[in-house]
Parts: C-alpha cells; structure tokens; sequence
C-alpha cells in the first residue's frame, strides 16, 4: 500500500543514479538502520521508495553521497561572504567537518597533511608577502576554500551510520552475501538482492524470473526458500557457488530456516569450513584481503604475485600455489606465512602487536619544542636503535608521511623559532601509531 502522503516515488536504481553510487551499494544502505521503508509497485511489483525521506536520511547519515545528489553549489549551507574573504585554515576544518556530518572540526593536523600531499591548495596569503592587507598567519579566499570543502568526494568508508560492523566488510557481488536485514524486514527478496545472494547480475535474474517455473511475486517480492530451491534444481552450479560462499564466509543462508520464513531447503553435503582435527579450513581467493583486514581488491591483488628473478637471485617471491582450484582453494598457514614476510604491516594490524620499541621514549613536557633533528632521533631510535638522516625526515614531511609542523618559521606565536618544530606530544603520538611490522630493530 502506497503512504498517503508519498509524493515522489524511487526504485534502487532511480536513487543510484542520483546519487551518483551503484545499485550494490544503495542495495546495503537498504540495510542500514532507519534506511526509508520500499513497499511494492507497478506491473512488476518493483520495491519503491519515497524520495524525500530518501534525501533526508542520506542528509542525516550519509552527508558525502547526499551532496552528490544536491543541484547547488553550497550544498552544505557554508556561510556567505565575499569570495576574496579571508579564512584561516580553523575555519576550513569546521566547514569540512561540517561536509562529512560530523559535529567537530576536522584536525588541523589533517589538512596540513592534504596541503602537503597537493590535496588542498596551498595558502592564497602568508606573512609578509608584500600585498595588503596583512596578514599574521597563512589564508585562504573564501573561494579557493569553498572549492575544497564542495569538491567530488571518492569515499571508500564512512564512519557513521554507512560504515558496517567491526570485523564484517561491505558485501559485494559474487563474493558475499547480503545482509539478511533486507529480506527480514518484508522477508522476500527482490531482483538485486536476488542477483547478489547467487553471485549474477540482475539482468540474469531478470531472465530467471521469465523462465518456466521460476517463484511467482507476491506483494512484497519472492519467496527465499521458493527462488532457493528453483535455482538449487534449474540453476546447479551457480546453486553450488553460492551456497560455499555462504558456508565460508559464516552467513546464512537467504532461503534457510534461521530466516524464520519459508519451508527449509534441504542441502547438500558440503565441505566443513570450521577447523577440522586442528587445521584451519581453506581460503579462497576472496576471502584473503577481508582475513587480514585489507579489501577484497587488495587481496586479489596478492593471489597475482608472480616470482621476480635477477639471475639466479629471487628478488620477489610468489604467493602459494591453491591447493585446488575451481574454486581456488589456499592453505591459511602458506597465506600466513607470506603475509608475516612480505606485507609485515598488514601482518602487524592483523595480530595486534602494532609498532615495537627499540627505545622508550624519552621523558618530556608534551608542549616542548622539537626540531627536525629531534625528530629524527626520536623516530630513528625508538624504532630502529640509530638516528635517522635529517634527509630523509626532511623527505618524510615534504611527501605528507609524517605531520606537518606545529610550528614554522616566524609564524608570529611566542616562542620564536626560526624552522619548522613540532611538540613533543605530536611526534610521540605519531611514532606510536605507525603501522608497522612489530620486528624493528638496528640495521645491520
């Protein structure tokens, strides 16, 4: 039954395009607590939405992808004024955090990091540049910032009501299944949750839903168990697929009884996944980048790793050979092993031990004064047991990798310095939140 008050109506696709993101992902925002409620409707029994709710919630939860579907060049409502106005980059930060919905201003520490990455231009002012007025500090026009904070955003996660549980990753297509919140809350499927759960495309399933003896659609889509057990019989080996990915990734299963709706299907006996006489159950090629908390994509990545020969010396070793193929099944010790020598870092974040000291850090007020020699020792001792070369500090903060100074030359607070310094608390902070590979030690 359509709402009374509904007044425009969208399909999955009518707000994919409008919000410029694809059906797979407007598929999991569907998902997401609060997400408007589709019912049903036209010659198709096509779920559909009401638009302004639609934008509204997108407003409240997904500020980023909302923006895209704004005609406006302030989409966020940033203040008026002059385009020669002059900000400081404390008023960049709040009008950026103010575009990724969030109720605090971006750090500093962030946009010093984009400026020196080429992310975000450079000051349009700084001191004594000999125009007028004056100025005491680095400043942007408001134009030039306006730019920034409106630019197209690419936003691989997001941190509020869009970002899925710890440890669980965006489901994609012919990898995962979906979450099962959209068939429980009609507890039918439609065509794209359908074309996810079987790992096709919805054109496929378009086909399927023409072919003799597919489910009929009620109201609220088709049955689960009823499509299950059409593709299980007419469909075998897509049936088969689907069903081991389920298996390893430990979702259930759309038509399943754990569903609380339909009859349960029987099944086929299938390989355990759990750990069988102490070993660990096999992986396949897109279970790998998740394992370790990288993407999928990432993961894939590896599996493509080919050996690297100069001479007779192995420069780059290749990634273990599947145990089997079709699907391409790996031995987790061999991944294992490979990960902990060739992506240490990834392997760090995995088992949790984060960067290892070599030297304590040394005692200090939090607000004191370091400059780039400070900081080189530090970083150099406490992880690898030497100073490091001022170079290649100096190159560290001109490629964005390490925090832009606190402090710069002349920059007109007290104490004066005359090069870049950082606080003590900064660096500190820096050294204990590198990724790293929890071996440091001297070089030999």
């Amino acid at each position: 039954m359509i709402p009374a008050d509904a007044d425009e109506l969208v399909t999955t696709q009518d707000i994919a395009e409008m919000y410029q993101a694809n059906e797979h992902t407007v598929t999991y925002w569907t998902g997401l607590p609060g997400f408007p409620e589709g019912w049903p409707a036209g010659p198709g029994r096509t779920l559909v939405r009401d638009a302004a709710e639609v934008d509204e919630w997108l407003k409240t939860n997904l500020p980023v992808h909302w923006a895209k579907g704004q005609d406006s060049d302030n989409p966020f409502g940033l203040p008026a004024g002059g385009p020669k106005d002059l900000v400081t980059l404390s008023d960049i930060c709040v009008w950026e955090g103010k575009a990724l919905g969030r109720t605090e201003p971006v750090p500093e520490a962030t946009l010093r990091t984009y400026i020196s990455r080429k992310k975000m231009p450079g000051p349009d002012r700084v001191p004594r540049d000999g125009k007028t007025p004056e100025v005491t500090e680095r400043k942007w026009f408001r134009e030039t910032a306006y730019e920034f904070v409106n630019r197209p955003r690419r936003m691989r996660r997001q941190t509020n009501a869009a970002e899925p549980p710890a440890g669980e990753q965006t489901p994609a297509v012919g990898s995962a299944l979906p979450s099962r919140s959209v068939t429980t809350r009609t507890g039918h499927l439609d065509v794209l949750a359908i074309a996810t759960t079987y790992g096709v495309n919805a054109q496929t399933v378009r086909g399927w839903t023409r072919a003799a003896g597919f489910p009929e659609a009620c109201e609220q889509g088709y049955s689960p168990a009823e499509v299950d057990a059409w593709v299980r019989e007419n469909r075998r080996q897509t049936w088969a697929k689907a069903q081991r990915r389920a298996e390893l990734s430990g979702r259930a299963w759309a038509g399943s009884s754990e569903s609380g709706k339909g009859a349960a299907v029987q099944r086929e006996p299938a390989e355990p996944a759990a750990e069988v006489q102490g070993e660990q159950a096999p992986l396949t090629a897109e279970m790998i980048g998740p394992r370790y908390g990288v993407s999928e994509h990432t993961g894939l990545e590896w599996v493509a790793v080919k050996e690297k020969r100069e001479g007779d010396e192995v420069i780059r070793e290749a990634f273990p050979t599947p145990r089997r193929t079709r699907p391409r099944m790996y031995d987790p010790r061999e991944v294992d092993a490979w990960v902990e020598k060739h992506r240490p870092h990834v392997w760090a974040a995995f088992k949790g031990t984060g960067p290892a000291l070599v030297y304590e850090l040394p005692e200090g007020d939090p607000r004191d004064l370091l400059d780039i020699d400070d900081f080189a020792e530090v970083l150099g001792m406490v992880t690898r047991g030497e100073t490091l070369v001022r170079e290649t500090v100096r190159a560290y903060h001109s490629r964005g990798q390490i925090p832009f100074a606190d402090r710069t030359a002349d920059d007109g607070k007290k104490p004066r310095v005359f090069q870049d310094h950082w606080y003590r608390e900064t660096v500190y902070r820096f050294v204990l939140s590198r990724r790293g590979s929890g071996r440091f030690g001297p070089r030999s």
